[in-house]
């Protein structure tokens, strides 16, 4: 499968790149510091049940790997913020901004887009392929193993943080490294993973898209 796609043949990217700036200006006032929040969140559901069949996925493709030493599991810090964890290690984890991932099917802001994004949840609230919009962070020293989701979902990320050193993603065996305020873009369902070996948290804005509703997309 192709590893990485056109960025100008998307919309979103377009949108993203020009307000980089305003973006950031509002992660710089969220930065994961936020107050618990145990409300109910039916999005945690939904966001665990997805990666456990991406880890079920992942069990069944890679034969050479003895799973019963390997412990990868979601995590829940907070209401819209979630992890994985890997070793016993936070290797990722992820504020949720708004997602279609709900029985409406409808586009739907988290307590922390109203706290901290509205703004950036406005640019793209109106994109009816938009099925999910988030912010990622990979922390210092760590490497988010080889995986894939789904067929139906192209993934856009835009560097928000992105350190100098050795860090990078790679698709499809393609590699290539984030930069602040471009957009990279693939299929989920293609495999990538991702390292990051700098003393630097590497943060992004992961915006997923509907590949059924984006035209010209494979």
């Amino acid at each position: 499968m192709k590893g990485f796609l056109d960025t100008d043949c998307l919309r979103v990217c377009n949108i993203l790149e020009k307000n980089y700036n305003l973006i950031l200006n509002e992660y710089n006032k969220f930065k994961f510091n936020i107050i618990i929040d145990n409300s109910s969140d039916e999005n945690w559901h939904m966001w665990k049940y997805a990666h456990e069949l991406s880890l079920d996925m992942a069990q069944k493709q890679y034969k050479d790997i003895d799973w019963e030493q390997v412990t990868f599991a979601p995590y829940k810090t907070s209401h819209s913020w979630y992890g994985l964890i890997v070793n016993e290690k936070s290797v990722w984890d992820g504020a949720l901004i708004a997602t279609s991932a709900n029985k409406e099917y409808k586009l739907k802001v988290t307590p922390i887009a109203t706290r901290f994004f509205s703004e950036t949840y406005n640019l793209l609230k109106d994109f009816d392929e938009i099925t999910s919009i988030m912010i990622s962070r990979i922390p210092p020293k760590r490497e988010l193993p080889l995986h894939r989701g789904y067929k139906e979902i192209l993934r856009t990320h835009m560097g928000l943080i992105v350190p100098d050193g050795d860090i990078g993603f790679c698709v499809s065996e393609e590699k290539k490294k984030w930069e602040n305020g471009k957009c990279l873009a693939f299929n989920d369902f293609s495999e990538h993973y991702a390292w990051n070996n700098t003393d630097e948290e590497r943060i992004n804005i992961i915006v997923d898209l509907d590949r059924r509703k984006v035209n010209g997309s494979k």
